[in-house]
């Protein structure tokens, strides 16, 4: 998995996309490849049947090579809201935008061990009208922990003020 990080003191963007092997992208342009096959006989041999389930195989499997190979999650982190979009190579999915109450808490789920290292899913809650925790969120690809500590303290760091470094060199007159 590949995790970037752009914050811009107002908006905090994350972006996780997987990175498979060359086997694993091999074997899966071999699955389509072969249901493609299946679509072209059919039609040779008029088997409306084979070309209806050729089509639909030809279908899924495009769309898990399309997630896996070239698929990506964005997510959009401010103080009011939370934002995500779902990335498949040349499709863009649309833009989700889920309203933060009070505040965000952000866990983890374990997802799966890749290249030797575990890695967990994101849980994004907030709160609801009635001041109950409300899961708003669940990413798709998996992070490693030093991914999380990172997005912890890019998180805390949208919540806390700033201040000038001008205002703080004004001269104060107290009675």
């Amino acid at each position: 998995m590949k995790v970037e990080f752009k914050n811009d003191r107002v908006n905090l963007q994350i972006q996780i996309r997987e990175e498979p092997s060359k086997l694993t992208r091999i074997l899966m342009i071999a699955v389509n490849i072969c249901s493609l096959a299946i679509v072209i006989v059919a039609l040779v041999d008029w088997l409306l049947g084979l070309v209806v389930l050729g089509l639909l195989l030809t279908m899924l499997s495009g769309w898990i090579t399309l997630w896996h190979c070239y698929g990506s999650e964005k997510l959009i982190i401010n103080t009011k809201t939370l934002s995500f979009q779902h990335k498949y190579g040349f499709y863009n999915g649309p833009v989700e935008t889920r309203k933060i109450n009070r505040a965000i808490n952000i866990s983890l789920t374990p997802a799966r061990a890749h290249n030797r290292n575990e890695h967990y899913n994101l849980i994004f809650e907030t709160y609801n009208d009635l001041e109950l925790p409300e899961e708003i969120y669940r990413t798709r690809f998996g992070i490693t922990k030093a991914d999380f500590a990172i997005l912890k303290r890019s998180v805390r760091a949208l919540y806390f003020e700033r201040v000038n470094p001008e205002y703080l060199k004004q001269t104060f007159i107290l009675n």
